[in-house]
């Protein structure tokens, strides 16, 4: 006859060291050292890019937000076409982030195109923008991000 551990005294075992350790995680003395703020080329100090660096080159930070939204847009000429789903509408959020942040530091010449981004981006993030509007709001955002390309010496996708 072989002997065998009741269940109950594994499942017991396994709690109670599951417990001893999730309340040693939570124990003050085991907390995390506070990290280390992260820098932001924003005045405020607000990070609304994952990974950015003061440092980091505003164009080429910009320029990969316009790209990142592209991917989910329709190719010119199709605005009417675009479905606005949530992709879309967060990567005109994430757009936004990018340019509260980087938007000061590119070229002065982008500065008009900045904030006609912002503001077209900041209407067509949103899921209560009535469909009608948005084929022309995205040709907008098309000829201000196009400028934004030129004035950091990027082609603009044609």
């Amino acid at each position: 006859m072989t002997r065998s551990f009741p269940r109950a005294a594994v499942v017991v075992t396994t709690v109670t060291t599951l417990v001893v350790n999730l309340s040693a995680c939570q124990a003050p003395d085991h907390a995390p050292a506070p990290r280390a703020a992260a820098t932001s080329p924003d005045a405020a100090g607000a990070v609304y890019v994952t990974g950015a660096k003061a440092g980091d080159d505003p164009c080429a930070r910009v320029v990969s937000a316009i790209g990142y939204l592209g991917l989910s847009l329709l190719p010119a000429g199709q605005e009417e076409a675009q479905h606005w789903d949530g992709d879309v509408r967060g990567r005109f959020g994430y757009l936004r982030g990018t340019l509260a942040m980087y938007g000061s530091g590119l070229p002065a010449p982008a500065a008009p195109a900045v904030a006609a981004i912002d503001d077209l981006a900041g209407t067509l993030s949103l899921a209560r923008t009535a469909d009608s509007r948005r084929p022309r709001l995205l040709r907008e955002y098309r000829t201000a991000s196009a400028a934004v390309l030129t004035a950091c010496g990027r082609p603009s996708p044609g």
